[in-house]
């Protein structure tokens, strides 16, 4: 009989952390990615807030959770396309020179925030590229062998003064709809409307200046629509683990099925009944939209809708994209599959998809262990893999990977086995914006990582402060007075917190932990905690979970205004248990807060004398003994001085 389970199959709520701990689902394996930052420039605020420091705190609380051996972080730059192309050029450098130096940069200001990753490579990288190449080719030859791969041929501009093809954002012109003479290619900022390239005005290449002309080019586009079914069920059976923004983006674009002009919904209402199970809505263009649970249900009902004399056209524009280019830095599509497609490279969207997959084979490698092995965290549905990115990039990282794993398998009507690519947990963010505005260099709100730690704040500071951030449910502002106030909290009560029993145990019990036992509220407030903190360390929602953890440190100072362990005049035994109890709440306070603030949480782990294998999530709800000897108070959080708004 399972642990909380009573023969009457009763659930009884554990009572004590061990009980908690034994319950929990723990998986076996454990990659973590976060977005992938282009090589063009330095890390800043964004980067941090939005996947690098909730990448981290998750990775750091897996390696107390399972174990480190069974848990990778693996990150590195989106070395490939035309944007470090572009911004190499205009630097004025050779590409591999300019990556080689953005590179370093990034991973030394990730260094300095403690961002602990098992790699941090880039897919052009020699440590990875010749991986990158050979699994990226494999999986284009996999998707084209399934059909998921469809030629077509597409008008793009080129530069004849280049003499190369343009993305989309490298040409600019006035747009057809409201005059703004800096519209990118299809579509414009100014008024928000997407166009035709070919409506464009006065069209100019960002690269030379000169006249772009529009020349046709062949292309492989990924046929999503092949794994629609698949893709929609792997789709549902995650929406209790995803965050609902990513669960209502996903719903809202995976559709399987038609629209039909609205003068037709007389007709349609007479045969409803007869037609697959399905849900009906307005949609824009005075049109009817039907969405069925598969399209098998689609393709019989556009047949009795088409009886019934109501043409209609499948909802399927998301489900194709193209996943080639036309630049010549990237990874070149396997030569042997079709002649009219040599010189073409992978878009950076489906290799960065591939890339984190490549990188664990790395870090593999690295550590002296099977680059094989990568098959324990991807394929295997007892592991897990968990990529923490802006919501931007929701599309990509759920439907276009989704479909892309899908379409490597040996089946590919159906959901993933044990030895095949596994859908992976997508925790996304929204914006941050600092001071209430979207950063920019123009407004002087644009801080990169390294510009915080020179103007005086330390790495933790900061880390705990995004923590605090709601940017699982939506923007979130980094504002400098409310930083300031936080400090000050970490400065004050929680360094007091953390001193008090310290101080107190040397001065009035010769520095070791008293005997005694535990009062008050303390083990039962700490099963609530460690129950809350399992579930919401695990879907990466930190903000609320912070603020429970400090009002669980404020016991330290209750305690100490009601019982007074530091006062002789106060009864003895009294105040041994209460000094008992707050070493028991601050071992588990600094267990809690590593992931979060791990230099100032090591601060503390020698301050009460405790080898670094303290940091296990078993470790939670067991005390220090009594006669256990603490040494003495060591630096934690640092004051915060009077004026801390940058100028």
């Amino acid at each position: 009989m399972s642990q909380g389970q009573k023969p009457d199959n009763k659930f009884v709520p554990p009572t004590d952390v061990k009980s908690v701990l034994a319950m929990a689902k723990r998986p076996k394996k454990v990659v973590v990615t976060a977005g992938m930052p282009y090589a063009n420039g330095p890390l800043h605020l964004g980067h941090l807030a939005g996947a690098h420091v909730p990448a981290d705190i998750y990775a750091r609380w897996m390696r107390m959770w399972i174990g480190a051996e069974n848990v990778l972080f693996v990150n590195g730059n989106d070395d490939h396309g035309s944007t470090s192309e572009v911004a190499a050029l205009q630097a004025g450098m050779p590409i591999r020179e300019f990556i080689d130096t953005i590179h370093e940069k990034q991973k030394m200001t990730l260094a300095k925030y403690g961002i602990q990753t098992d790699i941090f490579t880039g897919t052009s990288r020699p440590e990875t590229y010749p991986l990158h190449e050979a699994f990226s080719q494999d999986f284009l030859r996999g998707l084209y062998k399934n059909g998921l791969l469809e030629k077509r041929v597409t008008k793009q501009w080129f530069d004849p003064k280049m003499g190369r093809f343009l993305q989309d954002r490298f040409v600019r012109g006035t747009c057809p709809n409201c005059g703004n003479t800096e519209a990118y290619s299809d579509e414009c900022d100014a008024c928000g409307t997407q166009f035709d390239p070919s409506t464009l005005q006065n069209p100019r290449s960002q690269l030379s200046e000169a006249p772009p002309e529009l020349r046709e080019t062949a292309h492989w586009w990924l046929d999503m629509w092949k794994v629609a079914d698949p893709l929609k069920a792997a789709i549902e059976k995650k929406q209790k683990a995803w965050r609902p923004a990513v669960v209502t983006e996903v719903i809202n674009t995976v559709l399987i099925g038609c629209r039909f002009e609205n003068v037709h919904e007389a007709k349609y209402k007479e045969i409803k009944e007869t037609l697959p199970k399905h849900k009906s809505r307005y949609v824009a263009g005075k049109k009817v939209e039907c969405l069925f649970e598969n399209k098998a249900d689609l393709a019989k009902a556009q047949g009795l809708l088409e009886a019934a004399g109501i043409p209609s056209i499948a909802t399927d524009k998301w489900s194709r994209r193209p996943i080639t280019r036309d630049v010549a830095w990237g990874i070149p599509v396997p030569p042997e599959i079709d002649p009219e497609m040599k010189g073409k490279t992978l878009y950076v969207w489906p290799d960065s998809l591939i890339a984190p997959i490549v990188f664990t084979q790395v870090a593999l490698r690295g550590a002296g262990r099977r680059p094989e092995e990568y098959k324990d965290f991807w394929c295997d549905p007892e592991a897990s893999v968990v990529q923490f990115l802006g919501q931007d990039n929701v599309f990509f990282y759920v439907i276009m990977q989704g479909a892309m794993w899908l379409g490597t398998q040996g089946d590919t009507q159906r959901l993933p086995v044990k030895g095949e690519l596994q859908m992976t947990d997508i925790l996304s963010v929204y914006h941050l914006m600092v001071n209430g505005e979207k950063m920019s260099k123009s407004k002087g709100n644009f801080y990169t990582g390294d510009q915080l730690l020179e103007m005086g704040y330390t790495p933790d500071q900061v880390r705990y402060f995004l923590a605090l951030l709601s940017l699982p449910v939506k923007a979130s502002n980094f504002d400098f007075e409310q930083f300031a106030e936080r400090n000050r909290f970490l400065a004050g009560p929680l360094n007091a917190a953390f001193e008090k029993p310290i101080s107190a145990c040397h001065s009035k019990f010769g520095g070791r932990v008293p005997e005694g036992k535990l009062i008050g509220k303390a083990e039962a407030d700490t099963v609530k905690l460690v129950q809350t903190y399992l579930r919401s360390m695990q879907k990466g929602d930190y903000s609320t979970l912070l603020g429970q953890i400090e009002n669980y440190a404020r016991q330290i100072n209750s305690l100490f205004t009601q019982y007074k362990p530091h006062d002789d005049r106060a009864p003895e035994q009294e105040r041994k248990d209460a000094l008992y109890t707050c070493f028991y709440v601050l071992k588990n306070l600094m267990i809690m807060l590593a992931p979060f603030a791990p230099h100032t949480m090591n601060e503390l782990r020698q301050s009460l004398n405790l080898p670094e294998s303290v940091f296990r999530a078993d470790e939670l709800g067991v005390g220090l003994p009594a006669g256990h000897e603490i040494h003495a108070k060591r630096p934690y959080f640092p004051a915060v001085e009077s004026s801390t708004t940058p100028d």
